[in-house]
């Protein structure tokens, strides 16, 4: 299972940017990818990555500008072996394990 904190991001329509740690609570590796209702305005680093046991990654939100709206994030997770190198090779094998919603919001 993860968390994400902040579990939202807030941005002026004009644009603005956004850090977000991607927590695990579990007891093994996670691989990650992160999905966006929307591409246009929004883009995400990364975009695939790992997760350790029992640790944090970073995630980078940065929104353009445009119209005022409410959009969101989709981040899937994993279980991966240690040895694992790939971070898509989980998802391209329809690994998904579970998910978490973060809502964006531009006004």
């Amino acid at each position: 299972m993860i968390n994400v904190d902040p579990p939202s991001g807030n941005y002026p329509a004009s644009g603005g940017n956004s850090t977000h740690n991607i927590i695990s609570e579990s007891d093994s590796r996670l691989a990650f990818k992160v999905k966006s209702s929307n591409n246009e305005h929004y883009r995400v680093r990364p975009v695939y990555g790992f997760v350790e046991a029992k640790d944090k990654a970073k995630l980078e939100v940065n929104r353009l500008a445009g119209p005022a709206k409410e959009d969101k994030i989709v981040i899937q997770y994993a279980e991966v072996p240690a040895e694992e190198t790939d971070p898509m090779a989980p998802f391209k094998a329809g690994a998904q394990q579970g998910e978490i919603i973060v809502k964006l919001i531009a006004a």
